[in-house]
């Protein structure tokens, strides 16, 4: 029999450091079995859109999607969803073929989500795994980009995975700013503050994270310094180019933060390739790098490439979409905890 979950019922039941977990394991077994994942699918129309996640952790024993609907708009140099159905994971036992589980809703990672704000929880947790690989040891400052859903869910994240004191929060709204600070050093222990120039956020911080909506670069190459990390979880795809009308494809880096950066990480590269994402593709059309330089994920969980090699190199892990191999990890870790408390319908 399968489950039939309501994610709802496993708030407070997951945390952070159990979602990484999850989600490294999924990405180890992307990097074991390539052949056993694929790109995220997207079709779209004007401002209605339908993304598919698949993937299989055999270790895990555990295959399946993640799917999920948007409409949304542009206003300005942002993105701003219109609207957001609950996701969906579908979660096979990849031994057997039975079906496992069906989990209506993203996992309630965070306390601060409230249910309405409720998708996209994942997203964090994979910039967490991936930064978590290549960024220094001993990061203190974080700089941050963005005041938003992903942004306080990144803060987090961060702070999970790196002995983190102090951070720097820019938005172009002050009054986000005021408001974000306020609201997360009620939920951390840091010193957060706001700053009014962005580049105040990058000098001196051990580690970036850009956690945006925009369409247009925040973080500039010249403001970086050996040693720093950047972690950017904007991507654009064609069919957002194509049915927004926008003239250019969506940017949260510029080129010279590409150009300086010593090591490139990305989740899997053919997803960059398929949905010509701006932050890679035009600056591998300039010449200034290029995919074979460009590392996975799975590459390194699984020893065949190295990290980080020098405390003095600058790195970059271009969160270019969660794959299904993540969502199948969490999934997992669902179905197990739903079992052991009983929670969930069989169907």
């Amino acid at each position: 029999m399968a489950l039939l979950i309501d994610s709802r019922d496993l708030a407070g039941l997951i945390s952070v450091e159990d979602a990484i977990d999850a989600v490294r394991k999924g990405f180890t077994d992307q990097g074991n079995a390539p052949s056993f994942s694929a790109p995220k699918t997207r079709i779209q129309y004007e401002d209605r859109r339908i993304t598919v996640h698949p993937g299989g952790c055999p270790s895990l024993e555990v295959s399946g999607m993640f799917i999920h609907a948007e409409r949304f708009t542009f206003k300005g140099d942002a993105q701003q969803y219109n609207g957001a159905g609950r996701r969906v994971y579908v979660a096979y036992n990849s031994e057997t073929a039975e079906l496992r589980a069906i989990i209506v809703g993203s996992l309630p990672i965070y306390p601060f989500d409230t249910f309405e704000e409720s998708f996209g929880t994942e997203t964090s947790i994979t910039s967490a795994v991936g930064t978590d690989l290549i960024a220094r040891s001993d990061c203190k400052v974080l700089g941050l980009y963005g005041t938003g859903l992903q942004a306080r869910r990144h803060l987090v994240a961060m702070s999970t995975i790196r002995p983190i004191e102090e951070v720097r929060v820019y938005s172009r709204s002050a009054e986000n700013r005021e408001k974000f600070v306020a609201e997360m050093k009620t939920h951390c222990d840091l010193d957060i503050r706001g700053v009014d120039n962005p580049q105040d956020v990058a000098i001196g911080a051990d580690l970036i994270c850009c956690a945006t909506n925009t369409n247009v670069p925040a973080l500039y190459g010249e403001w970086l310094s050996p040693g720093q990390h950047v972690t950017s979880i904007v991507n654009s795809t064609k069919g957002v180019k194509e049915q927004a009308g926008l003239a250019k494809t969506r940017r949260e880096i510029d080129d010279e933060v590409v150009r300086r950066a010593d090591m490139i990480l990305v989740n899997i590269r053919e997803q960059s390739i398929v949905e010509e994402h701006g932050d890679l593709c035009e600056p591998i059309e300039q010449g200034i790098t290029s995919w074979d330089d460009i590392v996975e994920l799975g590459e390194i969980l699984t020893g065949k490439t190295k990290g980080r090699t020098s405390d003095e190199q600058i790195t970059l892990f271009k969160q270019n979409s969660d794959q299904g191999v993540g969502f199948m990890g969490l999934a997992g870790l669902a179905c197990d905890i739903a079992e052991s408390k009983g929670i969930g319908i069989e169907i």
